[in-house]
């Protein structure tokens, strides 16, 4: 099941610059309050404002986010530290970089007796972005080798893991291996189910705006605002699902998913 986004998820990754790789506040998929008037920016929907606030005020105290003030308004913006979490919890924000071909493989043999430090280990590199080609073996195509390193030397595996990198295949089709690391085809499916949905909602509000009737306002803004509701709902799943994207170069996608990486910076 897919992990669902906290609100500091959502905070960080729309100082993130979805889309935009801005630094200052940004709201792309238009999943929470466009006003600025608020001294702490953006209050997604889904939260209550209080609760947002408070969000923000512990992001500032643990210096992932900083208050700027630019023309008389005060805006946030990630710092240093907070860039170095988002960036590590969402792997997919690294492909910032044209691919160089090169694969970051891992292989390690970790006795049956620490299983627990085995599990913690996979449930590791599958966080960095790393696919499972076999239990024992994962690949990436993301430059991420410091943080490799620190994982390894936090659970103790440096005498047990292996990490190497190679410049491409010999033999074999990297995009069928790709699909088949990645479970590609369901990932299509789930993305082809959400993106209908939002069409359709987007082409039924537009449907509403374009037969305005004075007599019939009263009504019609209600329907407009249960669509307008639904489609905050489906964009928020949206987000939930692009963001958690396995990180790989376009020339890797199938054409159906590309445009669902659009939003990345490039």
């Amino acid at each position: 099941m897919r992990k669902l986004l906290r609100s500091k998820d959502i905070l960080l990754l729309i100082l993130a610059g979805i889309g935009d790789l801005a630094e200052e506040v940004k709201d792309p998929l238009r999943l929470v309050s466009s006003s600025y008037k608020s001294m702490y920016g953006f209050v997604p929907r889904r939260y209550k404002k209080s609760n947002f606030l408070q969000t923000v005020a512990r992001n500032l105290k643990t210096h992932d986010i900083e208050k700027i003030v630019k023309n008389g308004k005060v805006y946030l913006r990630l710092t240093s530290v907070g860039k170095t979490k988002v960036y590590r919890d969402f792997p997919i924000l690294s492909l910032t970089k044209r691919w160089n071909k090169h694969w970051a493989i891992v292989v390690f043999d970790i006795e049956e007796k620490t299983k627990l430090i085995r599990n913690r280990f996979r449930s590791k590199l599958k966080s960095l972005g790393f696919g499972m080609l076999q239990k024992s073996i994962w690949m990436s195509p993301l430059d991420i080798g410091q943080d490799l390193r620190e994982v390894i030397y936090s659970i103790g595996l440096s005498k047990n893991a292996y990490v190497m990198e190679v410049s491409g295949f010999i033999f074999g089709d990297p995009k069928e291996l790709v699909r088949k690391i990645w479970h590609l085809e369901k990932l299509e499916e789930e993305y082809i189910r959400l993106k209908s949905r939002l069409d359709t909602i987007i082409q039924l509000i537009r449907n509403a705006n374009d037969r305005i009737n004075k007599r019939e306002a009263k009504v019609r803004n209600k329907y407009i605002y249960d669509l307008e509701r639904k489609k905050r709902e489906v964009m928020r799943e949206y987000l939930e699902f692009v963001v958690k994207l396995p990180p790989l170069p376009t020339e890797l996608l199938p054409i159906s998913l590309r445009n669902a990486y659009s939003i990345f910076p490039k």
